[in-house]
């Protein structure tokens, strides 16, 4: 009796356990639910925790995430004011704001809600946003100058025609932000841009080099000027030490005059000084003059003084 009493109490656990999951449901703090009563919207539940209906098939609960979802749209190509083509990947920052009217908008058959909602946000961001890169130049969107920068400007543009669209027919979703992830150029404006920068760098680099020689040339003009001026002061400077070394040359030659015979015997030393030096050999005869000096030496003028 008591094997059957615990079996008993078993099965009415398990009943409870069922009916009590049967007529309770949870939402949690980033949900919204639908209460739906024979396929109808019976009630909106935006406030979290644990909730009470009737088991299916009177009520259904469906749930939706409130937080903020993002929508990568495919990149596509354009062209901007000037012409310029350009690649662009743009992003869409959005959530339900009004689980109602959301349903009701993209609730088609079996198939996801949310997916529905995608398709027809991308739709409308085509739509209405598509051509606003023809109002702004490729300049303003790609630039190193703040001041000329215009791409936030492009993407408040893009998220107030979204947002005007997605409320003015009570889409049941929020905008919350509308950017551009990535900007580029295709391959082949690329490929003429770089040509372009190598054009415009190779035209700097030939104005740099032009200065460069125009300022080498200075340089050496004022080099030779200036060596022109030195030189013209060392000649003068060399004139006026010949016509010194001239004077006391003069001086000395009327000495020589005076002693012909020691000017003769300076100049034999001098012949031997420039001649002869620590490795020479030299094999002459001794007579041959000046060296006959290195046998006889000089001829003494020095008279003897005898005393008687």
């Amino acid at each position: 009796m008591k094997k059957h009493l615990g079996i008993v109490l078993l099965a009415m656990i398990i009943v409870a356990i069922l009916l009590i999951y049967a007529v309770t449901y949870t939402v949690n703090y980033q949900e919204k639910a639908l209460l739906l009563k024979f396929g109808k919207i019976q009630d909106v539940v935006k406030e979290p925790g644990l909730k009470f209906k009737w088991p299916a098939p009177i009520n259904k609960v469906v749930k939706f995430d409130s937080r903020v979802r993002t929508l990568a749209m495919p990149n596509y190509q354009t062209q901007t004011l000037d012409k310029q083509s350009v690649i662009a990947s743009v992003y869409v920052n959005w959530r339900i704001s009004d689980p109602k009217s959301f349903y009701n908008k993209y609730r088609t058959g079996n198939s996801d809600v949310v997916y529905n909602a995608e398709e027809k946000l991308q739709e409308i961001w085509k739509d209405r946003t598509y051509n606003l890169f023809a109002e702004y130049n490729f300049g303003e969107l790609i630039t190193l100058d703040h001041s000329k920068f215009r791409l936030d400007d492009l993407e408040k543009n893009m998220f107030s025609r979204v947002q005007e669209a997605m409320q003015s027919d009570n889409y049941g979703v929020e905008i919350v932000d509308v950017g551009i992830s990535r900007l580029g150029v295709p391959d082949n404006v690329t490929q003429s841009v770089f040509e372009r920068m190598i054009a415009d760098r190779n035209a700097v680099v030939t104005e740099l080099m032009s200065q460069g020689e125009k300022y080498a040339k200075t340089l050496k003009g004022d080099a030779e000027s200036q060596a022109t001026i030195i030189k013209a002061k060392a000649e003068a400077e060399a004139k006026k030490i010949r016509g010194e070394g001239d004077a006391r040359a003069a001086e000395y030659y009327s000495a020589f005059l005076q002693n012909q015979e020691l000017a003769n015997f300076l100049r034999r030393l001098e012949t031997l000084r420039k001649t002869l030096n620590e490795r020479t050999t030299v094999i002459l005869d001794k007579n041959t003059p000046p060296y006959q000096l290195m046998i006889e030496g000089p001829e003494s003028t020095i008279k003897t003084i005898t005393q008687d």
